[in-house]
């Protein structure tokens, strides 16, 4: 087992490589079609169960005997995406700016008392 045959080629890319690539184009694909996958708890988990699968597949497919080996290179890689997103991606969006009590385009309470209330406040 130890000996190379000579009629067999070493791979030009490693097949970890490969499945790397798999998980990360499955992604890409998710939100082509549907973004919505990346705005909830339950839909991060379906893409990243997507890329996980298909990470698992391309590298049984390409290099069965180190399937295992691969698919715990996935799922690393999809774990590192999700602390990513999770904490990287919050702290590059900047401070939330005083007085706002929600999320984008969402105004805080108009204030009581002196004339007649106007929503959305005017500028």
């Amino acid at each position: 087992m130890g000996e190379r045959r000579p009629d067999i080629k070493a791979p030009i890319v490693p097949s970890w490589v490969v499945s790397l690539l798999a998980a990360t184009c499955a992604l890409v694909i998710l939100g082509f079609v549907q973004i919505g996958f990346f705005v909830s708890f339950g839909g991060l988990v379906i893409a990243g169960a997507v890329a996980l699968t298909a990470g698992t597949v391309v590298a049984g497919i390409v290099d069965p005997d180190r399937v295992g080996r691969n698919a715990s290179v996935v799922a690393f890689f999809v774990l590192v995406l999700a602390a990513a997103y999770f904490l990287i991606l919050p702290a590059l969006a900047g401070p939330v700016p005083a007085g706002s009590r929600g999320g984008p385009g969402v105004y805080p309470l108009p204030q009581r008392g002196g004339g007649p209330g106007v929503y959305p406040p005017q500028r």
